[in-house]
């Protein structure tokens, strides 16, 4: 039958249309996306027949979470099977559920792919739970870290379990197991510890980042091939979305096919509808296969997009984050902005305030320091990316998932999945070459809920991307079987050829991170001197000197050097530039200034605020305006031999007209990817090789300072329990002892707020 869509909004041809569709879900289960079409169709457009037909409709398609009870003959084969997998693990599984628990327990290696909303957290919440040794999950970002981080500690009270974000052998009086949730980056410290942990399972959730032929997908890659060196008899589990091959990662890194097993499921437990729109804003259905669904695309009687936002509903528009930066998304999609009322709800004004303290930013247009992000946020308008600050971007999904979002801006940090279900998602950006990140991003759409209803998300994408998309929908996507640490690297990746090589043959140091080369060029005479200038040009009689006192210049100059040895070649333009910024960003935090206060360091010397100030004084408006902005060099990935200089701003933009948020954004990026990820462990490995062979208390006190950002002992040990510097300053009063083994907390730390306890629950004992 042909013409699907146009049928069942006419009305036409019903029984037939629902007979089949039954049929072909009771013998294939829901893996047809037509078959989920079509039930999406007859719920939008024939809602009171679809009723009748509801409940043996997620029977069928194996929804047991959903506590369904048995009405129809048809549907006992169902019930037995239900009831088959509830006895065996004493949980109401699904049958893909019940697949993944059979192949984890089974194989040392086992690697899956399911699609978004599968439920594949609950099982790896069982499985984490039900362990009786550490874990370790790896993922692709920090939001997707915190994502786990609060669904494990509401989930597991037992106080006995670390849950950690990072790597530490802490709290050791009362832990008598870890779970360490960590992004690839911050595995690197795992291998330092790899004789202290009983580990039983390492979980890479989103592996596809494996495949990625730039500098992270091949750190993804050499931090499986350190994990199967350092932990022979773990068990590893790799989970994909949409991904036709999951024996890939079995391949590439070398697993034992008789210890490993893989699955490929197609199985969805939520339907989806597909819009097009036109250059002239009309809205059309169209179906994924043509010859069932209809050749033609069919008018929509409705907005899709107005519809959700009217019955209380989110949207997800993917859009690019120069669009997002420059604000011209927010201009294309001013129509629906208008329709989001400000918002009143006293908790959501409440993580906004929160965001707006965090930042140093206002939703006032006459500061200074206005927040474009935060006036947004005040109609339920969210942006989301991979510059957000982690503790802004927790907030935002707290936002969200609470019900406060009405519009999601976001580019592609929603592939890496985040658990940000949407109504409606609408792709403003198509990107042909990226087939998994577009299904990634559409299995956004469609929340799957505890209720016995049938549950279903739309799509929107533009009438020139029709065809192309039809194809990324129906055609497999395979990841690589030859891991990137076995191909020749491109011109851009030469500079990761020796660490490509360590890696392989065995020689990468576990303790400092660094190939036995880069170390001893950190060792040698020349590195060791810069190392004895950097300290005697921060300090004076074995204390930092004051922050007006220093020599930013030099030392700048001094940490370039240093870091041009660790490459063993000078510097381009555009590296020279970063490490310029990073190197200030960096002194700053040395002396323990705030994320918001380096925010506004950096606007006020972009934004030439002295010289503003001085000129408003003398009423030199028409000069204040004529100030342009001066040049800062935004974050870019380094190593980069052919990086040029270019400025975060444009050449032309004027002092007043600079983009407080854009600051925000570059800062955490210099934070998190450029002096966490690229800068730390270089300067740690010179400054403690100076210290062991100078015995210079100046050095242990640098290290600390590069480290943790701070010397004092307590802040320190705070700070290797997870809690942040904002945290410190209230918490550290209450800290009547801390070390390795435990913190005791002083009991007047309960007239604190409920939210404040709540922090240091997990650390709290009465005995």
């Amino acid at each position: 039958m042909a013409n699907i869509i146009k049928n069942i909004k006419n009305g036409e041809d019903l029984r037939i249309i629902i007979d089949n569709v039954l049929l072909s879900l009771y013998e294939n289960g829901p893996v047809i996306t037509s078959d989920l079409e079509i039930l999406c169709y007859l719920k939008i457009y024939q809602p009171e027949l679809f009723y009748t037909i509801e409940h043996r409709v997620l029977k069928y398609m194996g929804l047991h979470y959903k506590n369904l009870e048995t009405e129809t003959l048809s549907e006992v084969i169902f019930g037995m099977y239900q009831k088959y997998i509830r006895e065996k693990y004493n949980i109401s599984y699904t049958p893909v559920q019940a697949k993944i628990v059979e192949g984890i327990d089974k194989n040392q290696c086992y690697s899956f792919s399911a699609p978004t909303s599968t439920g594949k957290s609950f099982v790896f919440r069982r499985i984490i739970e039900e362990s009786e040794k550490d874990i370790v999950i790896v993922v692709p970002s920090r939001a997707l870290i915190n994502e786990y981080y609060l669904s494990l500690t509401s989930a597991i009270i037992d106080k006995s379990i670390n849950i950690l974000t990072f790597v530490d052998k802490i709290n050791l009086r009362y832990a008598k197991r870890n779970i360490f949730i960590l992004t690839p980056e911050r595995c690197k410290d795992l291998y330092k510890f790899k004789d202290e942990f009983k580990i039983e399972y390492i979980l890479f959730d989103e592996a596809q980042l494996s495949d990625e032929q730039n500098s992270r997908g091949l750190y993804f890659d050499s931090i499986v091939r350190r994990s199967q060196r350092a932990f022979p008899d773990v068990k590893f589990i790799f989970a994909h979305p949409f991904v036709s091959n999951p024996e890939s990662q079995i391949e590439r890194n070398h697993f034992k096919e008789i210890d490993s097993d893989f699955d490929s499921f197609k199985i969805k437990n939520v339907g989806q509808v597909f819009y097009t729109i036109d250059k002239n804003g009309k809205y059309y259905h169209f179906g994924i296969d043509k010859s069932i669904m209809g050749k033609k695309k069919i008018g929509s009687d409705y907005d899709p997009v107005e519809r959700v936002l009217r019955k209380n509903g989110s949207i997800l528009i993917y859009t690019s984050k120069t669009s997002i930066l420059r604000q011209e998304a927010f201009q294309q999609f001013s129509k629906y902005i208008d329709l989001c009322e400000i918002i009143t709800d006293s908790e959501a004004l409440e993580i906004i305030e929160k965001i707006s303290q965090l930042i140093g930013g206002s939703d006032n247009s006459a500061d200074d320091r206005y927040s474009e992000m935060i006036h947004l946020l005040k109609l339920g308008i969210v942006t989301h990316h991979g510059s957000l600050p982690l503790n802004i971007r927790v907030l935002i999904e707290e936002f969200t998932n609470k019900g406060f979002c009405k519009i999601c801006f976001a580019t592609s940090t929603l592939e890496q999945g985040i658990n940000m279900p949407f109504d409606l998602v609408y792709l403003n950006r198509f990107v042909e070459s990226k087939p998994l990140s577009i299904k990634n991003l559409i299995g956004r759409a469609g929340r799957s809920t505890q209720k016995p209803n049938f549950d279903f998300g739309e799509v929107v994408i533009r009438q020139n991307n029709m065809t192309s998309f039809r194809k990324i929908v129906t055609e497999d996507v395979k990841l690589g079987n030859v891991s990137l640490l076995e191909k020749d690297l491109p011109e851009n990746l030469q500079d990761l050829q020796e660490f490509k090589d360590s890696i392989l043959d065995g020689t990468f140091s576990d303790e400092f991170n660094l190939t036995p080369s880069q170390l001893e060029i950190l060792r040698s005479i020349d590195s060791q001197d810069v190392v004895s200038q950097i300290l005697d040009l921060l300090f004076i009689n074995d204390e930092l000197k004051l922050l007006s006192d220093i020599d930013n210049q030099e030392i700048t100059k001094l940490f370039r050097v240093l870091y041009a040895f660790n490459l063993k070649r000078e510097l381009s333009q555009g590296e020279e530039a970063i490490i310029n910024s990073a190197v200030q960003i960096m002194i700053w935090k040395i002396y323990g200034k705030s994320f918001k206060d380096i925010c506004f360091y950096r606007f006020s010397y972009i934004s030439q605020k002295q010289k503003r100030d001085e000129l408003k004084k003398i009423n030199e408006n028409v000069s204040q305006r004529r100030l342009a902005a001066q040049f800062t060099m935004p974050y870019a990935e380094i190593p980069n031999k052919s990086l040029k200089a270019f400025p975060l701003f444009d050449k032309n933009t004027r002092a007043i007209d600079i983009d407080y948020d854009r600051i925000v954004f570059d800062t955490y990026d210099y934070l998190d990817k450029i002096i966490s990820f690229r800068l730390v462990d270089i300067f740690l490995a010179a400054f403690e090789h100076y210290r062991q062979t100078d015995s210079d208390v100046r050095a242990d006190k640098m290290i600390n300072y590069i480290k943790y950002g701070t010397d004092e002992p307590k802040e320190i040990w705070l700070l290797r329990y997870g809690f942040d510097f904002d945290d410190i300053e209230w918490l550290s009063p209450y800290v009547n002892k801390i070390d390795e083994n435990e913190v005791i907390f002083d009991q007047s730390i309960f007239e604190e707020s409920d939210e404040r306890i709540k922090l240091i629950d997990r650390f709290y004992h009465t005995s």
